[in-house]
């Protein structure tokens, strides 16, 4: 599916609910191991995090900043926000230097929970299902099938998680009703650098989540 035509289609500030949504669901307890099972894992939306910001959304607009620290904490430990960066820097991360890759990581992961605490500050209760939940695998990288029911209807979600060598299980990617994530937030970024032909002015200018989030709050 075209993702451009998928946003335009069904407007930009419903894609970013579904994207908000799935990030949503998908952080859960603070530290999932070998033992666990990732189907659980996705399946068990995390109180914790829907405390957090029933507890802290009041201070969205007087205290911003802890409340966007409040939701990084709970995302986190379940999030491999560097592994993601990397991969939305595609090719041109070759080209950056460890600095530029870690000061994209850090712009990148700030917009990005940014964007989620604000998109979420109001939102009410989901009905998550796993489809077809399975066993421990033995492999180390599993998608994870959902159903997400809201008023808007049902979205559905492919989760990617990998074990890693610590036996935690962490959150890639996510695919929504056939966009994926990371390429999108790729294509984002090679656009960007063909318009400013800089990976420092990329990272200057990488404001286009919070932008998204303004159009939401």
């Amino acid at each position: 599916m075209n993702t451009s035509f998928w946003i335009e289609r069904r407007g930009l500030s419903q894609w970013l609910k579904y994207v908000l949504c799935a990030l949503l669901v998908a952080a859960l307890s603070p530290a999932a191991n070998a033992a666990q099972n990732p189907y659980v894992v996705i399946e068990g939306v995390s109180q914790k995090l829907l405390n957090v910001i029933r507890s802290n959304a009041p201070y969205a607009n007087s205290d911003p900043q802890r409340y966007y620290n409040a939701v990084e904490n709970v995302l986190i430990p379940i999030v491999d926000f560097d592994f993601i960066a990397i991969g939305v820097m595609g090719r041109y991360a070759k080209q950056a230097t460890a600095s530029q890759r870690s000061r994209f990581t850090s712009t990148f992961r700030r917009d990005l929970v940014a964007t989620f605490a604000r998109g979420v500050a109001n939102f009410g209760d989901l009905d998550v299902k796993v489809v077809n939940p399975g066993t421990v695998p033995t492999r180390n990288r599993v998608n994870v099938l959902q159903e997400v029911r809201s008023k808007e209807g049902i979205t559905k979600v492919s989760y990617t998680l990998v074990r890693n060598r610590a036996g935690q299980w962490k959150l890639i990617n996510v695919i929504l009703n056939g966009v994926n994530l990371g390429k999108t937030f790729r294509s984002q970024f090679a656009q960007s650098m063909r318009t400013h032909g800089d990976i420092d002015k990329v990272i200057s200018s990488w404001s286009a989540a919070q932008e998204v989030a303004d159009q939401v709050s």
